[in-house]
């Protein structure tokens, strides 16, 4: 099958790219011109196309010729222009998903997040739990771009699954998993809290394998939203420690209290914005990433186990050890043909 991932240089989308060659696919990688495609130029058997969710001319020339599209694109984080959230989550998009229908794609799996079920949440969550807006761009774009996609199935027909990873970690990931080891390994790091709260962590490899049920699946599944999750009950100290245990130093044991750094975060927030900083870097601390590590979030795949077979393969020992692994390989300088093998296994 011959398929198109957007999204392709990111950390999601490279393990989904190699995924898809393993099983014998042949991939297209949009990937916007600026960005890092050595890890995608490894394999022969991948082509490379640039592109953006905000360029529709792009989008119509990427989807020609493919029988499935998987959107990893999107413009993420809780902080930045409200615009330029909604130009990549909302527009891009539904110009995307019309550009593949012109050109006959048969499935489009979107990407969308756990944060449409909102932060504060109580019990296990399924896909049932109406939708509830963070006050972040990310958050709020998320949702349109579903509800968006819901009046384009019911209205056009457009053959997409919305599929909604949980907190990602793994290897190549440095803008989360990789700074968490990095403070756990400086011993000058904490836990949020008792640390008995549920985090929604799952490996990327698994999220990968849970695109590609969703593209495989017979069409029962168009205009359904599935979570992609580990429901294996995992606590904050836990993922620390398991971490921790990966690198062969001290768990942690400093404990700073959830009410204190969730109420600094807030404040951090309303002064950036006070000062006009919407469009610059975010604050130390936000509110999203304290609820994220912080928070009690556990989440059912009930439903992506019956409809699509999907079935995490990782625990969190074998996908930390894994992450610590491609970790220690960069901080070397030798993370490079060797970390993709690892990834592979």
């Amino acid at each position: 099958m011959k398929v198109l991932v957007t999204g392709a240089a990111g950390f999601l989308g490279g393990h989904l790219v190699d995924m898809l060659i393993e099983r014998g696919d042949e991939v297209r990688a949009m990937v916007r011109p600026t960005e890092d495609t050595s890890h995608l130029r490894m394999s022969a058997d991948v082509e490379i196309v640039h592109g953006d969710l905000t360029d529709a001319g792009s989008l119509r020339r990427a989807v020609q010729g493919v029988q499935c599209v998987y959107n990893v694109a999107a413009k993420t984080g809780p902080w930045g222009a409200e615009s330029a959230y909604r130009a990549v989550n909302v527009w891009g998009v539904a110009d995307l998903i019309r550009a593949a229908m012109d050109a006959g794609v048969q499935r489009i799996v979107h990407t969308s997040s756990i944060t449409v079920y909102g932060h504060h949440l109580r019990g296990i969550v399924s896909e049932d739990r109406p939708y509830h807006a963070e006050d972040n761009p990310y958050s709020r774009t998320k949702i349109e771009g579903e509800k968006l996609i819901t009046d384009l199935v019911e209205g056009s027909g457009a053959p997409v699954v919305i599929v909604r990873p949980a907190w990602i970690y793994g290897p190549r990931d440095e803008a989360s998993f990789g700074r968490f080891v990095a403070r756990v390994a400086s011993g000058r790091y904490f836990v949020i809290g008792s640390g008995k709260n549920v985090v929604p962590a799952v490996y990327v490899r698994d999220v990968a394998q849970g695109l590609i049920r969703a593209g495989n699946a017979d069409d029962r599944v168009i205009g359904r939203a599935y979570t992609l999750a580990d429901d294996r009950r995992v606590t904050q100290s836990e993922f620390m420690d398991a971490i921790a245990d990966a690198l062969h130093v001290p768990r942690l044991s400093l404990h700073v209290p959830y009410s204190a750094l969730y109420t600094a975060g807030r404040s951090a927030e309303i002064v950036w914005q006070a000062m006009g900083r919407r469009n610059a870097a975010p604050p130390p601390l936000t509110t999203y990433g304290i609820t994220l590590i912080g928070g009690d979030q556990w989440f059912s795949i009930d439903k992506a186990r019956r409809d699509l077979g999907y079935a995490p393969q990782y625990d969190i020992y074998r996908g930390i050890a894994e992450g610590v692994r491609w970790y220690q390989g960069t901080k070397k300088g030798t993370a490079t043909e060797q970390d993709v093998v690892v990834a592979k296994k």
